[in-house]
């Protein structure tokens, strides 16, 4: 049979490439590592024209340089870097993966470390820190909120809002809340064994879209892990935060449009809510002229909820899972919709 080639753009180190290498004699890997491909770089001038396969952040907008191209395996969860610049991949028959699934663990853990943050109030913790004061009324000061018995609304049950789930429910007691697009409770997406709840056993009530408004009003805690797409860009604005209790927070680990930054700015500072826990923004870097820098009730991370050691151990057991599957001619995990956006 043929040879198979996969370039790989990103770098790996040389354990990770045998293990992929190791999938199968027929495959030809070579590893062409941009030297930062996060920041839009097109790949073009790293295809000889014969790679069937492609490993990467970002396909070459020119298609042309890689005629045999057939399947390509993304190092993101999601496609809005494709969407966004209008790729013309997604106007091609090439089949397009991504790595959703692998960052469960990694974000899960940040989700749940930011609700435990913001409940009991270690923003304010580390301002007094930074300005060495300890206050006399640090009782009434740093009261902060139990996690137990409280209800978590998850908006986008997929990979890791199922990690958080499943953290929330069995170590902390919560009830939860789960809204998904299309009714579905079990995950039909890569998931690491143990982890998450693929077969949607936690959740104490199921939601979908048109009933998002009650699960708001509903929770204590609302992590926000849906894919952004046309359907929900901007989906939770002023009028979904005024449905919010005033002691409840929010967490975002999605994609930043998918919270109205002015509303949520607002709702902060007239404390319609508690607070807000915040890996993405609309614009980043976040501007330093941002006001949500400066709210004693917001949280912010600079993008940062699945940095770990364990990403690309973690996007090489899916790689070589999908290329097993690519050699059999089964259908391959996380594999894109291009009408739904993910």
């Amino acid at each position: 049979m043929d040879d198979i080639k996969v370039l790989m753009t990103l770098r790996f180190n040389d354990a990770q490439l045998d293990r992929v290498r190791a999938v199968s004699p027929r495959l030809v890997v070579v590893q062409k590592s941009v030297k930062e491909q996060w920041d839009g770089m097109d790949p073009a001038p790293f295809f000889d024209g014969d790679e069937e396969i492609l490993y990467g952040f970002m396909p070459p907008r020119d298609l042309a340089v890689a005629p045999e191209l057939k399947w390509v395996q993304l190092h993101s969860a999601g496609i809005n870097h494709l969407v966004n610049t209008q790729h013309p991949i997604l106007q091609s028959a090439i089949r397009i993966t991504t790595s959703s699934g692998i960052h469960a663990v990694a974000i899960g853990e940040f989700a749940i470390a930011l609700m435990l943050a913001l409940a009991r109030k270690v923003p304010l913790i580390v301002r007094k820190q930074d300005q060495r004061e300890w206050s006399p009324r640090k009782w009434n000061l740093f009261l902060g909120t139990e996690m137990r018995g409280k209800t978590l609304g998850v908006v986008g049950y997929g990979s890791i809002g199922r990690e958080v789930a499943r953290i929330a429910k069995l170590g902390l007691a919560l009830r939860v809340l789960a809204l998904t697009r299309g009714g579905a409770q079990r995950d039909r997406g890569y998931a690491e064994p143990g982890v998450g709840d693929p077969e949607g056993a936690l959740p104490d009530a199921w939601f979908t879209p048109a009933q998002l408004d009650d699960l708001l009003a509903q929770s204590d805690f609302v992590l926000i892990a849906t894919p952004l797409t046309d359907a929900t860009h901007d989906l939770i604005g002023e009028r979904e935060l005024r449905l919010m209790k005033p002691t409840a927070f929010i967490v975002n680990i999605a994609r930043g449009g998918i919270i109205n930054e002015p509303a949520l700015i607002r709702a902060l500072k007239e404390n319609w809510i508690a607070g807000a826990g915040l890996d993405v923004f609309e614009q980043e870097p976040l501007p330093a002229e941002s006001e949500l820098w400066k709210l004693e009730n917001a949280l912010i991370a600079p993008h940062i909820s699945s940095a770990t050691p364990r990403y690309d151990d973690r996007a090489t057991d899916l790689f070589c899972e999908n290329l097993r599957r690519y050699l059999r001619g089964d259908e391959l995990l996380n594999l894109v919709n291009r009408e739904k956006g993910y």
